[in-house]
């Protein structure tokens, strides 16, 4: 018996994939397109008829089959699966969609997966400029190019067209919907001095010498040869806009005699009218070897059926292309049951299904008050769009414009996406793929970025993860992610070069929520009350939903250099070095060290030119008290935007911020990591600071706010009165998916949407906050239990109790927050037998929790004051100041 053939490896390309190759290569395309006819007419392809699956209720509808091989030095066989739905373009989606299977020509086993609406779309318009460059050798001269429909595929057809020989005076454009040809003629005078929107089919035709057919009609509407007197080149690409008396009047050239008489087109109209075939003059590949001359007296129309394998040259062209760019998504394990002897052992975990949330119970009538009285700000922004695509684009545009400034090094679109690109192939060549997490470890810098953006890609899950954390808190994130990968940049990584590592699971796998509904793309991790963090999951969507929140509302521009200052684990992180990517933007990376001093953070935002910088309210009063002693006459001129963030901005301080910063504007930004971040934006004026506290604001772009209240003996929710405080929840495009590996914390936490049925998302998130709504916006009125933030950090004071708990000689603790020296600090109250020393305290927490969760000042207790109930009165633990011990 032969050993069994190595199986070809199964892949995937994305239409961003697809794009990147063959944008800009219109005349390689236009090469391999006029190959393969001439294979195709020396008989070197199987090209059978395409399969119609119809639908009787709907006639307009269909999804088309069509096979093909391909021989010649690399031989190829695939599969093109196109539909087609009209009723598409009234949702304001394409008309077509597609997927191409590429199959192997030995075993048959197919071993790629791409789609293929931009490789029909490209074919189709390649195919169109060969037959207009080959049908125009013997013609006179053509001067004016007409386009009758404005949509993907005209826009396709313009593009190669003007990658030809050809040019054009004059570009004439026609669609049934006004506007649209409005908007393409818009476009095009970009390029283009000549750009005309007829009024009518008649008048576009009249006046071109090419005539583009690229519609959806689905019989005949172009009944007069008159219109054709002049005699045009007609590139007859929708196939069904000429009536038979058309066609008869002119000379017809195809791309397949057998494959264009069919499907009620124009000449298999003409076929069915007059019994025969006679009006067909020829094939594209007679004309292109030279056995049909094109006469110069006559219209011509040229009729591209699409021929199966053009899409799969194409197809086969582009997949080798994206291997050897390492931007293929290989799928391990697809074939899985290969062994005709044995079975398969099944290595892969069985996944338990996540829960589904549990609705929001609501008293009666709750919906219709909460929507009253809710915040909204419904926005239209590209949640769909990706940072990826964004940054290609600029690379592709302006690869020598600056991205990202590091210390005295800079670094420029182009090299930032090519060191994506080398990133990605990295992580793909130790079988990244998507939905897997990716841990990833190093410093603040143009890495990050890259990283992240490799990950987005790849439809991966990016998992900062801080290398001060103890060893403790690693293994836990570690174990309680699942992370599938190790990614080790910067300083701190071996050889201080980027590095990937496969992690086995350390424990049961999880799943992460929103893997198979959505497309989770980050994970940060939170603090816990039980003493254990948490792992809370954003969706793409979320993201790029809170990205262009940002640039909307900062007004960000390419002129913007935005600071990136936040530690990697702290959510703001990801907006600060990816927002400004969107517009062509510069981020500004401060170092950890610079982090520690406010003069030498205040001498980088001048020398640097920063224009947005973003911290938290206790390094805001360090700033201004840094720039109030300069001796400039405007400190920070360049800044536009000072954003706090991270806990509560009191009024004092925004009176010195705009004291000393006149010239810059205030932003107060609230917001939970749940929620892909902020939620709510407000700007400081002058008439806030009589306030004893702040508005947080108004919610940003598709954000939905309520303020409820709950029904203990009811167990329902309803909306507060007006200006009156409740709990906040949070709906709409910015709500995560729940906690990675804690189904009992999102169950908590998030809930089914009973109060939007129109919620993009379907969830709500209960922050945990009080708050009020009134005209001024949200007001934020702390927390519900006992979570508070210091210094930035969002911790969980039950969390640290649970820790310090732990210790052999601690009877009983409580935590709180004092702020007797001007700024918020945790203090550790515990019983026990003796005074302990502080070291040792320390040293305990140290050993599972981060440096930001260990509290500097202890105090010993008698015992711990308590409330009626027997409970711990946490409001008496700040005032008591007996044995104070500071470290």
């Amino acid at each position: 018996m032969e050993a069994q053939r190595p199986l070809p490896t199964f892949s995937v390309v994305s239409g961003a994939t697809v794009h990147s190759v063959v944008d800009g290569r219109h005349k390689e395309i236009m090469d391999l397109v006029e190959q393969t006819y001439r294979l195709h007419g020396d008989g070197r392809t199987t090209n059978p008829p395409s399969y119609f699956l119809r639908f009787p209720d709907r006639p307009r509808d269909r999804i088309i089959a069509l096979p093909a091989a391909l021989g010649g030095e690399e031989p190829v066989s695939g599969l093109k699966w196109i539909s087609s739905f009209p009723g598409n373009l009234d949702s304001g989606i394409p008309r077509a969609s597609a997927v191409l299977i590429l199959n192997d020509a030995a075993t048959g086993y197919p071993f790629a997966c791409l789609e293929s609406s931009i490789i029909s779309a490209a074919r189709t318009a390649a195919s169109a400029a060969v037959a207009a460059r080959s049908l125009s050798l013997s013609r006179r001269r053509p001067m004016r190019v007409g386009f009758i429909g404005v949509g993907l595929i005209a826009r396709y057809v313009h593009e190669y067209l003007a990658a030809t020989e050809l040019e054009f005076a004059g570009i004439g454009v026609y669609d049934l919907e006004r506007p649209y040809a409005e908007a393409r003629a818009a476009q095009l005078r970009a390029t283009h001095g000549d750009v005309t929107v007829h009024d009518t089919a008649e008048q576009l035709i009249r006046g071109s010498d090419v005539v583009v057919l690229a519609t959806t009609a689905g019989e005949p509407y172009l009944h007069d040869p008159a219109w054709f007197a002049h005699h045009p080149l007609v590139l007859n690409v929708s196939l069904r806009d000429l009536d038979p008396a058309v066609i008869l009047d002119s000379v017809n050239i195809v791309d397949d005699v057998e494959h264009v008489l069919q499907a009620d087109t124009s000449v298999h109209l003409t076929e069915q009218r007059t019994g025969g075939r006679d009006f067909l003059h020829g094939t594209l590949r007679d004309v292109l070897t030279g056995r049909f001359d094109v006469p110069d007296d006559r219209t011509v129309v040229f009729s591209p059926f699409g021929l199966g394998v053009l899409d799969l040259a194409l197809g086969y062209f582009v997949h080798r292309q994206a291997v050897e760019r390492g931007l293929a998504t290989d799928v391990p394990g697809f074939f899985h049951d290969t062994d005709r002897i044995n079975p398969p052992r099944s290595d892969a975990p069985r996944l338990p299904a996540p829960a589904p949330l549990r609705p929001l119970a609501l008293a009666p009538g709750a919906r219709d008050r909460a929507a009253l009285r809710s915040r909204s700000n419904p926005v239209p922004v590209d949640t769909a769009g990706r940072i990826f695509d964004a940054v290609r684009a600029r690379a592709q545009d302006q690869p020598e414009r600056v991205a990202f400034v590091e210390d005295e090094d800079t670094v420029a679109y182009g090299p930032l996406f090519e060191r994506v690109l080398e990133i990605r192939a990295s992580l793909a060549d130790q079988g990244c793929s998507a939905g897997d997490v990716v841990a990833c470890t190093g410093t603040r810098s143009s890495d990050t970025a890259a990283l992240f953006i490799a990950l987005e890609d790849l439809g991966a899950i990016y998992l900062p993860v801080d290398p001060a954390w103890p060893a403790a808190r690693v293994a836990d994130v570690m174990r309680r992610s699942s992370a599938s990968f190790v990614v080790e940049y910067g300083r701190r990584a071996p050889g201080g070069q980027l590095s990937v590592r496969a992690h086995g699971p350390d424990g049961e796998p999880v799943v992460v929520p929103g893997r198979g509904e959505g497309d989770p793309r980050y994970v940060i991790f939170t603090s816990g009350s039980t003493g254990r963090p948490k792992g809370a999951v954003v969706d793409q969507t979320g993201l790029m939903n809170h990205l262009w929140a940002k640039v909307n509302d900062l007004g960000l521009t390419a002129d913007d250099s935005v600071a990136f200052t936040a530690p990697l684990a702290f959510d703001i992180s990801v907006w600060q070095m990816l927002a400004p990517l969107l517009v062509g933007g510069r981020v500004v990376v401060l170092p950890d060290d610079a982090m520690l001093f406010p003069r030498r953070i205040v001498r980088t935002l001048e020398s640097r030119e920063v224009t947005v910088a973003e911290v938290v309210p206790t390094l805001i009063t360090a700033l201004v008290q840094e720039a109030g002693r300069s001796k400039a006459p405007t400190p920070l001129p360049i800044l536009r935007w000072l954003i706090s963030t991270g806990e509560e901005l009191v009024p004092s301080l925004a009176e010195r911020v705009l004291t000393v910063l006149p010239h810059a504007r205030l932003l107060n930004a609230y917001g939970p990591t749940e929620c892909s971040d902020d939620v709510t934006h407000h700007m400081v004026t002058e008439a806030d600071l009589g306030r004893n506290r702040l508005p947080v604001g108004q919610p940003v772009a598709n954000a939905t706010l309520y303020v409820l209240v709950h029904d203990a003996e009811t167990g329902t929710w309803d909306a507060a009165e007006p200006g009156r405080a409740g709990e906040l929840f949070v709906g709409g495009r910015p709500v995560g998916h729940g906690y990675v590996g804690d189904a009992t914390a999102t169950s908590g936490a998030f809930f089914r949407d009973t109060l939007d049925p129109t919620s993009p998302t379907g969830r709500l998130y209960r922050t945990g906050d009080l708050a009020r709504i009134d005209e001024d916006g949200v007001h934020y009125l702390g927390r519900t239990d006992r979570q508070v933030k210091v210094g930035g950090v969002r911790i969980e004071l039950g969390e640290i109790e649970a820790v310090l708990s732990r210790h052999a000689r601690v009877e009983s603790c409580a935590v709180s927050v004092f702020a007797d020296t001007g700024r918020p600090e945790l203090v550790a109250h515990y019983v026990a037998p003796e005074e302990l020393p502080a070291d040792d305290l320390q040293n305990h927490l140290s050993t599972t929790l981060p440096a930001d969760m260990v509290p500097k000042r202890w105090v010993r207790l008698a015992a711990l004051p308590l409330t009626g109930s027997g409970k711990v009165d946490h409001r008496s633990l700040p005032g008591r100041k007996d044995s104070v011990e500071a470290s």
